[in-house]
């Protein structure tokens, strides 16, 4: 069983005890009488008001901070996860994160050429625990991106997971989970520069230099 009290807590990167953070979602779920109302509200503050850009990756640890993607306004998976876990906690909702490998069959040419594949790790996602037990929840791409995709946002109703979906919407391949790596409690960000080394051989020494 989970610790929910590690889900709690304000940590390295989740830093829920941040004053922009504890404002935010004090606004976000002011009027709402249930975590679950609280959280849908919360997802959907994060995957449509923080806008998805790919190309915001940094090695620069302090980028990862949720105060710091809540002050810039953007970020990639693994930020707006990192948001969307500090605001649930800030709420009082365990909320973790989950790093896994996915294949994004609409992946833009450039971004292939740059990793030299359309295999995409560290991808992370939240795990919110609502109703006695953990759901998952993908805010990662916001919906003018998934317009732009002809792809389906995803949506969150506090109930069923929500991930992103493997068709697009003509029915063409679109994102394959590749592999999960585990659940936790802050960003494993050790873990991540170790495995991406693996992943992405020596692309992984470019795409840092360019950052």
């Amino acid at each position: 069983m989970d610790d929910l009290t590690l889900y709690l807590e304000a940590t390295k990167f989740i830093d829920c005890e941040h004053k922009s953070v504890q404002r935010l979602s004090a606004e976000l779920a002011a009027g709402l009488s249930n975590d679950r109302d609280k959280a849908v509200k919360l997802f959907y503050f994060v995957r449509d008001e923080i806008r998805y850009n790919m190309y915001s990756f940094s090695s620069d640890v302090e980028t990862f901070r949720s105060s710091y993607v809540l002050k810039k306004g953007e970020g990639w998976c693994v930020q707006k996860a990192v948001l969307l876990a500090a605001l649930c906690r800030a709420a009082g909702i365990p909320c973790g994160l989950v790093i896994a490998s996915i294949r994004n069959h609409k992946s833009p040419p450039e971004a292939v050429k740059m990793m030299g594949t359309n295999v995409f790790f560290p991808h992370a996602f939240n795990r919110i625990y609502l109703n006695g037990r953990w759901i998952k929840a993908t805010a990662a791409f916001d919906r003018e991106v998934c317009e732009r995709m002809a792809a389906p946002a995803v949506e969150f109703d506090g109930v069923n997971d929500a991930i992103l979906p493997d068709k697009d919407l003509n029915g063409s391949p679109y994102i394959e989970y590749v592999e999960e790596y585990g659940y936790f409690s802050d960003l494993p960000w050790q873990m991540i520069l170790e495995k991406s080394k693996a992943v992405y051989g020596k692309q992984w020494e470019v795409m840092f230099a360019s950052t």
